[in-house]
């Protein structure tokens, strides 16, 4: 059975209705900006409510079977940024690079030389149905790049990054340096600033070889730091013990978090977000936990941990 023939059943739409979504699809987003921390427009590319769905068939059918490096710690069940941030604690020199504009750097050519390699089994018309789908236009009906905001992006930037990780992967490990990536975070890590250099410099090589995907380095955002210095990898600090913290400024939004709940001035939406705050600080920061505890009691923190979170239902586009 094709593809097309498995989203019509899903989906419940017949051919002509189903052609149509899929011909206009890479046009069916709604396009906002949002400020980066430096101040310029990242643009957020969401798909229509009816897109959406066919893309999470074609991740149910397609994506989500296939496997995604183990040095890829984003987007994936079982990973998050405390696991990215534990493989780099006991070193002592760690060093990040950032790609540049990376979900819009993934074309439709890269899945089809991905598919090509990886998914022989999936038919050419099935490999341009899926591209036409996940895709974004920019307001045109010809894919262009991956969005900020389709369901489907993280885990195709995952697959179509599996080779490109793999070679990172062994290049660091000839050299006894440790490789994460986190979506377009890359993260090396040593005992030593002479082998991460090296280690840099030979993944710095495998980029501009690369033809598929081609991507570019943010160089603002290279930084190499020691145990003497502050070392901060997505969102989390390291300290000179080697522990993970979860930092000042996470600390004192999660402590006003719980303050807030305490007066009942949360909407579903904020407690829900508090709720995964005290599960990661529990993962990440077990002693930080303790504290809140102490300050506002154990009743309210459970509270908290025990309320029920109705899932939201998806958004009329």
């Amino acid at each position: 059975m094709t593809l097309f023939d498995e989203l019509s059943i899903l989906t419940g739409l017949g051919a002509s209705d189903l052609n149509r979504l899929i011909y206009n699809a890479p046009a069916r987003y709604k396009e906002f900006p949002i400020k980066k921390r430096s101040g310029e427009d990242r643009i957020i590319a969401q798909p229509s409510r009816e897109l959406k769905i066919v893309q999470r068939y074609i991740a149910g059918l397609v994506l989500n079977r296939l496997p995604i490096h183990s040095a890829a710690t984003a987007y994936k069940e079982g990973a998050n940024i405390f696991a990215n941030v534990q493989s780099h604690s006991a070193n002592r020199i760690i060093l990040k690079l950032d790609f540049t504009d990376f979900f819009h750097s993934i074309k439709p050519t890269d899945w089809r030389n991905y598919a090509k390699v990886h998914i022989p089994s999936l038919s050419k018309e099935d490999v341009e149905l899926s591209a036409k789908v996940l895709f974004w236009g920019m307001k045109s009906n010809r894919p262009i790049c991956l969005s900020i905001g389709a369901p489907t992006s993280p885990v195709m930037s995952n697959l179509i990054m599996y080779d490109l990780d793999e070679q990172f992967f062994q290049i660091t490990n000839d050299i006894g340096v440790t490789y994460t990536r986190y979506a377009d975070d890359i993260t090396l890590s040593g005992s030593n600033k002479e082998s991460v250099i090296e280690a840099e410099k030979a993944i710095r090589v495998a980029v501009r070889k690369c033809k598929s995907p081609k991507l570019l380095f943010n160089e603002s955002k290279r930084g190499i730091y020691s145990t003497g210095q502050r070392r901060h990898i997505t969102g989390l600090n390291i300290t000179p013990s080697g522990k993970i913290s979860l930092g000042r400024e996470r600390k004192r939004m999660i402590s006003s978090l719980i303050h807030k709940y305490s007066l009942m001035l949360l909407d579903a939406n904020d407690v829900g977000k508090l709720k995964g705050y005290l599960a990661f600080s529990l993962a990440c920061e077990p002693e930080f936990l303790g504290r809140m505890r102490i300050k506002y009691g154990s009743t309210l923190i459970e509270e908290i941990q025990k309320t029920h979170i109705p899932a939201r239902t998806l958004p009329e586009s």
